[in-house]
């Protein structure tokens, strides 16, 4: 048996609600695969989860104001390598 994937499916869910591209999800669906970290916490998602993460990524001033703080930003540093 191969290294467990992230469900696909909550990935497309998950962007689909913040009308993001095919390449965001690619990216993703690489951070997951390349950090276990990251496959665990998306492996872990429930439905309501993606609904409120969905919300809050579509509301654009909620989304600046997450963004902008310090630990946000540590986070996308790590995402990004």
């Amino acid at each position: 048996m191969g290294k467990k994937t992230t469900d696909t499916d909550k990935i497309d869910r998950l962007l689909r609600g913040t009308g993001a591209d095919s390449h965001a999800a690619d990216q993703l669906q690489k951070a997951a695969q390349n950090n276990p970290a990251v496959a665990k916490a998306l492996n872990r998602l429930t439905d309501s989860d993606i609904a409120a993460i969905t919300a809050t990524l579509s509301d654009k001033e909620a989304l600046a104001r997450i963004m902008s703080t310090p630990k946000a930003q540590a986070l996308l540093k790590k995402l990004k390598g």
